[in-house]
């Protein structure tokens, strides 16, 4: 919109050129309106004058409409006849224009005859006189405009068709899953759907670790996690106490047995059989040392025992067993307890995005609402279920394993067959006298006539490690040991 003044005074233009990066990049499509042309009137009352203060706007490539609007008298008037007002001069614009430019144009003429001028108006003035002209101009422009955007226009009104009326079928499920019972079903059919997950990778799943091979954890990244978890401090049973101890031992370890196989990142099942090594190596190398309590053992031998008076060494026996074995392996127990705790709890967890990740049930889970504390919910029913088994688990196991030391009758001889070698004529197995009760029983008093607890150790250690690493075949029924690097 052009003001009614010399194109070069005209600050519109100087707008435009600095905003658009040049007057080339808007002059030429562009239309103009020269408003409130009635001031320029009186010093356009001849065409000469007329076409010499349009010619400089037509060099520049400007070809202004020219407009007339009527105006009020005066506006300091209450709003409502204010409105009332600006509405009846909206309606008289038209006509208001019509006139002040008939006069405008009569003076020409009436100049031409006074003055015997025959120049005519530009034609690029005649054409653009009134509002009307520029209306017809602009409503082109939009109408072109229209065609050529009409097919984008119609191939985006049918992608937004196409997405809202997905949007509309997925409102409409989460509607339906907003219904308690609904919701009931779906959560009951995911702990269903978690439940055969986790059992799947603990029988072992190859697919799992394809999908989520930063799943897959080292030894050290499994005590990493229980050291961090929130149950690491949470009170088991009064043995928890203790179980700092334990741990302090691990901290102290420094090669692992390749037994243990602890490089080897593990998920499922798999982590479960070496937390069972782990800790068996562990409680093997936190054994206290027997001889260090030489100096006390006739205060366990007694005199009264059983109404006699005599010594009893075989309870000394017992009660050397007892103060090796209990301290240590009661809070052993919980760790390993809890060890196995924080495995199940990443095994919860890693199904749980597992059955959201391109799985059947995937495509259901985004239809509930406010999933996220639906998955709350779920990980926090999981682990208060999980920390009652785990409590009733440790319960049993150190019943279970106290009779293993308060139990012992050193008078009792024991066999102990390492290796069975075929059917004799009876059906009957025979048992290799190379690696059988003899060598058995002369390794193990060699071990301790040694007085040396370091090589009881070692027996353990070895004994251990011949059970960890044999395999007699693969199959089902004679497979016992870890499955290593050099046996895949």
């Amino acid at each position: 919109m052009l003001e009614p003044k010399e194109f070069a005074t005209n600050p519109i233009v100087n707008f435009c050129d600095e905003s658009l990066g040049g007057r080339n990049n808007w002059i030429h499509d562009t239309t103009f309106l020269m408003t409130k042309y009635d001031k320029q009137v009186d010093d356009s009352r001849s065409v000469a004058k007329a076409n010499r203060f349009f010619q400089e706007f037509f060099d520049n490539k400007c070809f202004p409409h020219l407009v007339i609007t009527p105006t009020l008298a005066k506006e300091n008037i209450p709003r409502e006849e204010l409105y009332q007002a600006r509405l009846n001069l909206i309606r008289s614009a038209d006509d208001h224009e019509k006139d002040k430019f008939e006069i405008w144009t009569q003076g020409h003429e009436f100049f031409r005859l006074e003055h015997g001028d025959s120049e005519e108006l530009h034609v690029e003035v005649s054409t653009r006189i009134g509002f009307q002209t520029a209306k017809t101009v602009m409503r082109e422009i939009m109408l072109r405009d229209t065609i050529e955007c009409l097919p984008e226009v119609i191939s985006s009104l049918r992608s937004d068709l196409v997405r809202c009326n997905s949007n509309l079928l997925v409102l409409k499920d989460k509607k339906e899953y907003s219904d308690p019972k609904t919701l009931r079903l779906v959560i009951s059919h995911m702990f269903g759907e978690i439940q055969a997950k986790v059992l799947n990778y603990l029988d072992g799943d190859l697919q799992v670790s394809l999908k989520f091979p930063q799943a897959l954890q080292t030894l050290e990244e499994e005590i990493w996690d229980e050291e961090e978890s929130d149950w690491n401090l949470k009170r088991l049973n009064y043995h928890s106490e203790k179980e700092d101890e334990w741990r302090s031992r691990i901290g102290e370890l420094k090669d692992l047995p390749s037994e243990v196989q602890p490089n080897s990142k593990f998920l499922g099942g798999k982590q479960y059989q070496r937390a069972i090594e782990f800790f068996r190596y562990v409680m093997i190398e936190s054994l206290p040392d027997p001889y260090e309590l030489k100096a006390l053992v006739a205060n366990a031998t007694g005199y009264l025992s059983g109404g006699l008076q005599q010594e009893n060494w075989e309870r000394a026996m017992v009660e050397i067993t007892k103060t090796c074995l209990k301290d240590v392996s009661h809070p052993g127990i919980n760790y390993l307890i809890k060890h196995v705790g924080s495995i199940f709890r990443r095994l919860f967890q890693i199904a749980l995005n597992d059955i959201k990740q391109g799985e059947e049930f995937s495509a259901t889970y985004k239809l509930i609402p406010h999933g996220v504390s639906v998955e709350r919910f779920l990980l926090t029913e999981f682990d208060d279920m999980l920390w009652s088994v785990l409590n009733g688990t440790a319960k049993q196991a150190h019943l279970s394993t106290e009779p293993m030391y308060s139990t012992i009758d050193p008078t009792l001889p024991t066999f102990h067959a390492q290796t069975l070698t075929g059917d004799g004529d009876e059906g009957e197995s025979n048992v290799d006298d190379t690696h059988g009760m003899t060598a058995y029983f002369n390794t193990k008093i060699t071990a301790l006539a040694t007085k040396c607890g370091s090589a009881a150790k070692d027996f353990l250690k070895q004994e251990n490690r011949e059970r960890a690493t044999r395999t007699v075949s693969l199959m089902p029924d004679a497979r016992t040991a870890m499955i290593t690097d050099d046996k895949v």
